[in-house]
């Protein structure tokens, strides 16, 4: 397998995963603990953002996507985000 091929597979795979930790913090709540488990569903989250940050700083130092593009996407987002949802609000304190 090609190395850009298997960097896109692993972000794609640490996506997969993210989407997981995400759902157990829905379903158990983020400071739960999953018996015989170490991590609380946050501390689980945590360790999985970071992997799948690792992958993105990866597929930026090979080329594979271009850095800026990358951040200009992500102040995109963020402004759109303002804009369409609540989660920049004051009253949106869920998760806290």
């Amino acid at each position: 397998m090609d190395k850009n091929n298997e960097t896109l597979l692993i972000t794609q795979e640490e996506c997969a995963e993210v989407a997981q930790a995400i759902s157990k913090c829905f379903r158990f709540g983020m400071d739960n603990i999953k018996p015989g488990k170490p991590k609380t569903n946050r501390e689980h989250l945590e360790e999985e953002l970071g992997d799948l940050l690792a992958m993105i700083g990866i597929l930026i130092e090979k080329g594979v996507v271009n850095r800026e593009n990358v951040y200009q996407a992500s102040e995109k987002k963020i402004e759109k985000l303002k804009e369409w949802s609540n989660i920049f609000s004051e009253e949106n304190k869920e998760w806290t």
